[in-house]
């Protein structure tokens, strides 16, 4: 393939070694059926059916002069196990706050945890309030209607925002980990029907083993927000819960579908905690694969990328003459990472044809990237490799 004038830009970025962190579970699809084996109620086929006509019928109801009520509609989705609160969806993702309720949930809240009633853009989103009032009264009332009933089993995890109090500061998270990833300290009381998660989180081993032996509990079953009942118990630091739940046979990586790098699983949970005592507990019940699975490599910064692509611009500029008369190529650019971020060498694999090119290329990469360090299973940093692919050349 022939290049017409002279190319060269940052490619793609390929680290060295180890697997992405990032999860790969997809999406609950619309008939569920896809998912069923994985014990999730929300891939019930008839549960989902249900929860999208009571959906329709809602969206149906405020787009038109009626006006729903919100108290009636709350107990109807209690009634029907429904715990999702009504939600807007907006351009930086879903927000409950602007119908006053906050979840703490790490990595936000997904569109199937909640029943997204209207879109709110930036400049009303800013303002706190939805472009439609009569909807953003209805989301507010609906949701105090869903706390203050006693059926409703997240109040630990999500609640009105008058009482969530300041949002936590996650600041240090690089280095010390989350201590409470998800929901918050104070718990309140539970119910025995509000089932494991919530016996869980408050590490009650009595109603665990209650709810196992006496109604038969799935210990591997996500809830709403895809967390396990161990998952939920290594959350909230409760090493008695945890260990009943693993006598029971709960699965140190989460629910049938889930896998150890998806942030819901328990393995996950504890290693975002850095609570290495739980993770050792774990490793010898999961498989040396799935454990080296944690392994996290350095990764880049997206602006220092691109401001790397201007740079390279630059340089290829001043060596144009001479690239026009090579050929366009490839070339891995090769980093060692030090356990705080900083590239410690770099080289061209294969060396360019024109060397000091290549020094200056390497010289400004090692300048500018930057890199979030690489992290074991343990969630300690750690020296890695890391490379980027690089293409300059004029033929």
């Amino acid at each position: 393939m022939k290049f017409s004038g002279l190319a060269g830009t940052i490619l793609a970025f390929v680290a060295v070694a180890g697997c992405s962190p990032h999860a790969t579970t997809g999406n609950v699809n619309a008939d569920g059926a896809a998912v069923a084996h994985c014990g999730d109620r929300r891939a019930d086929p008839a549960i989902l059916a249900a929860m999208r006509e009571s959906d329709e019928a809602l969206f149906k109801a405020l787009a038109t002069h009626s006006e729903p009520d919100p108290v009636v509609e709350a107990r109807k989705a209690l009634d029907a196990g429904d715990y999702r609160l009504a939600a807007a969806t907006t351009p930086d993702g879903v927000s409950t706050e602007l119908y006053g309720a906050e979840c703490r949930v790490l990595g936000g809240l997904k569109p199937w945890m909640v029943r997204a009633i209207a879109y709110v853009p930036d400049e009303a989103a800013a303002m706190g309030r939805g472009p439609d009032d009569k909807v953003t009264d209805f989301g507010r009332r609906y949701n105090a209607a869903v706390f203050s009933d006693v059926r409703y089993p997240y109040a630990d995890v999500c609640r009105s925002v008058e009482k969530a109090g300041p949002k936590p500061d996650f600041s240090d998270a690089a280095t010390s980990g989350i201590e409470l990833p998800f929901g918050f300290a104070e718990l309140g009381p539970a119910r025995m029907s509000y089932g494991l998660g919530a016996a869980a989180r408050r590490g009650s081993v009595y109603d665990i083993n209650v709810l196992i032996r006496r109604d038969h509990q799935d210990v591997n079953a996500p809830d709403m927000f895809g967390m396990t009942p161990l998952a939920w118990a290594i959350a909230y630091h409760r090493w008695p819960a945890a260990e009943a739940l693993l006598r029971a046979d709960a699965n140190p990586t989460g629910a049938a579908c889930q896998t150890a790098i998806d942030r819901e699983s328990p393995l996950q949970v504890a290693r975002i905690m850095r609570w290495s005592g739980m993770i050792r507990r774990l490793r010898p019940l999961v498989t040396e694969e799935q454990f080296a699975s944690l392994r996290q490599n350095p990764s880049w910064d997206d602006k220092s990328l691109q401001e790397l692509n201007h740079a390279l611009t630059e340089l290829k500029e001043r060596y144009a003459e001479q690239l026009r008369r090579q050929n366009f190529s490839r070339h891995n650019v090769l980093f060692e990472i030090d356990d705080k971020g900083n590239s410690v060498s770099c080289k061209l694999e294969p060396e360019a044809e024109i060397p000091e090119f290549g020094e200056e290329l390497c010289g400004l990469a090692v300048d500018i990237v930057q890199w979030a360090p690489a992290r074991d299973a343990f969630g300690v940093t750690v020296p890695e490799s890391a490379k980027l692919l690089v293409g300059f050349g004029g033929k």
